[in-house]
């Protein structure tokens, strides 16, 4: 077997995106692209799509972000393969899952979006004052925010907040709520 992979590789019949995890190459019959979201859900076992990804997947930001950033259990990682950069990082929230969402049609979990931003303020450890200083740092665009913020609750906020035991993640808790 190995040396059958070995001899693949080489010929690029097939490409590795970490050792174990292989496709079949383009111009050996795949036949569609692989989403890099599912593919970063593949990289590390325990992990979603979180941060920039899913803030510019929601259309909270404007930037089109070319890397993968995921949060994972235990500790960071990175990966760079054919298809990009795929970025891992610790988030201590638990329940692990909580507020990540799982599209069955795409099979890959990604968080929602108030999830994303509370772990980029995380792992930032930037503290914001209000929104204004969010939307200029991050260029969030606010009006798509105060629609999303609406389908919380404001208790829900406060929980998420303190349960990253910080004190940005708690004042962007109470700056999201107030403003």
């Amino acid at each position: 077997i190995y040396n059958s992979l070995t001899y693949h590789l080489k010929k690029k019949n097939i490409e590795r995106y970490k050792r174990g995890l292989y496709s079949l190459a383009a111009k050996h019959g795949r036949t569609r692209a692989f989403s890099k979201f599912k593919l970063a859900n593949k990289l590390v076992l325990h992990s979603f799509v979180s941060f920039e990804s899913a803030l510019s997947h929601h259309g909270l930001i404007p930037e089109a972000v070319y890397a993968v950033t995921s949060v994972c259990l235990p500790k960071n990682v990175f990966f760079e393969n054919s298809l990009g950069q795929f970025n891992f990082a610790y988030s201590p929230i638990e329940p692990f899952y909580l507020g990540v969402e799982y599209d069955e049609i795409t099979k890959v979990k990604i968080a929602d979006p108030i999830r994303a931003l509370f772990d980029l303020i995380y792992i930032r450890r930037k503290l914001y004052n209000n929104t204004s200083d969010l939307e200029n740092d991050l260029r969030i665009d606010l009006n798509e925010l105060k629609k999303i913020l609406k389908q919380f609750k404001a208790n829900d906020i406060l929980h998420l907040g303190e349960l990253y035991k910080k004190k940005t993640t708690r004042k962007l808790a109470t700056i999201l709520i107030r403003d």
